[in-house]
């Protein structure tokens, strides 16, 4: 740590020498810019502006005969990390349409802006302000909900809309991550969000969970198929579980702590309530089936008290 005496200068202004190894460092000399970030504490975090700049595009080179899933994580990588501009080549064209092509659909605001043989250029389209953390948590909330009730609606959609539902939760997931990460370099955001840091890391945290809610409520879809759930009991228990998920959001939007604790406490009647729904499946012959259903209702209500759990330490 190195402790320097604020001076002024031109008979108001007041100026901090920077350390000479540093500027060299980064050759920098009169007239070089810099960008300077503050932080919720009233810290200043500085750094070159030509390296702000640059740290804002990547280069990704699609090899031929290389593992597309590789790749894809690559890309998705560079977009959580908070890069603007992407350019994209590639030896197979082929491939490298196919990873552009599902790059967009896990990502939010990338478009495609240039095209050229077996090049192409990716750049973030969306404005930080359009679309904040409380904007997309609040749509990833509405797609949860449903994806869990048309798990058990007499009246089922397509399994191809359910996926592209859950698609679109994923999608959401990682755009708070990329999110998130840009607060840990650059405090504007937060205060475009309008929370605090440790509030951001609570809607990262949050909208893993309600990704997993998701996962759930297409493998109870899944297990059911062109079925009715006809046990009433499981029926009332997901519809159980899907209520104290919608009241633990609300808690989480409105930062409410006193009725989240009161909401954790409802962890020992959904466990309760499974093992004695249980017991009266030994004898049907669906069995199986209907415990894994019930098995992942139990999960959906649990992960729904963990948000409860994160407003008490988050917002308190």
């Amino acid at each position: 740590m190195e402790i320097r005496k604020i001076q002024k200068t031109g008979g108001s202004t007041l100026v901090v020498s920077l350390p000479k190894a540093w500027c060299q460092n980064f050759d920098l000399k009169v007239g070089s810019k810099v960008m300077l970030n503050y932080n919720e504490k009233g810290g200043i975090m500085m750094e070159p502006f030509d390296r702000g700049q640059s740290s804002s595009g990547a280069t990704v080179d699609i090899k031929k005969n290389s593992d597309m899933e590789n790749e894809l994580r690559m890309l998705i990588s560079k977009y959580i990390q908070g890069v603007k501009r992407i350019n994209i080549r590639s030896e197979d064209k082929k491939a490298m349409d196919d990873v552009i092509r599902r790059f967009l659909e896990y990502t939010i605001g990338f478009e495609i802006v240039d095209e050229k043989g077996n090049e192409a250029v990716l750049e973030d389209l969306i404005s930080l302000p359009m679309l904040t953390f409380d904007k997309g948590m609040k749509r990833m909330v509405t797609l949860v909900r449903s994806i869990v009730t048309e798990s058990i609606s007499d009246e089922k959609i397509p399994i191809e809309y359910v996926l592209q539902k859950e698609n679109e939760v994923d999608k959401f997931n990682i755009y708070i991550q990329r999110l998130f990460s840009q607060t840990l370099k650059d405090y504007s955001v937060l205060q475009l969000n309008k929370i605090s840091s440790s509030q951001a890391l609570s809607y990262l945290l949050v909208s893993r969970i309600l990704e997993r809610i998701a996962d759930h409520g297409v493998r109870i879809y899944t297990l059911l198929g062109d079925k009715k759930l006809k046990n009433d009991e499981i029926r009332e228990y997901l519809k159980a579980s899907i209520d104290i998920m919608g009241r633990s959001m609300e808690y989480f939007f409105n930062k409410d702590v006193h009725n989240s604790n009161l909401e954790i406490s409802k962890k020992e009647y959904f466990k309760n309530e499974r093992e004695m729904i249980n017991r009266s499946l030994r004898e049907n012959s669906e069995g199986i089936l209907l415990a894994e259903i019930l098995e992942d209702a139990e999960r959906i209500a649990l992960y729904s008290t963990d948000i409860c759990e994160l407003v008490m330490d988050y917002f308190e």
